[in-house]
């Protein structure tokens, strides 16, 4: 999917190009799918003001237990199946933390 993309600290990529003394464009356009999958993983609920019911919030899975890899892959798929990932594949090594995402 083609957008906005940002730099690593979240802010708006910029690259102002300049015709006759005028910025004619600057913001950075590119594939963003991984940004759109990054963003889903760390949003909770409700901060994509558009779209309230949108949001994976890694930080609720930080502290819990392995035993509860299946939710983990369950909910962070329907969260990118919501957003338009046709078939996200989520993979958990031995620690909730170590996970994978392939779209």
């Amino acid at each position: 999917m083609k957008g906005i993309l940002l730099d690593e600290t979240g802010d708006l990529q910029i690259k102002p190009i300049r015709e006759n003394g005028l910025i004619t464009s600057g913001l950075v356009i590119g594939n963003n799918d991984y940004q759109c999958v990054r963003l889903v993983i760390e949003a909770q609920k409700g901060e994509f003001k558009e779209v309230p019911t949108v949001g994976f919030g890694i930080d609720n899975y930080l502290k819990s237990p392995i035993d509860i890899k299946q939710k983990f892959v369950n909910e962070l798929t329907k969260e990118l199946k919501s957003v338009g990932f046709k078939s996200p594949k989520v993979t958990v090594g031995k620690t909730l933390l170590d996970f994978e995402v392939n779209i």
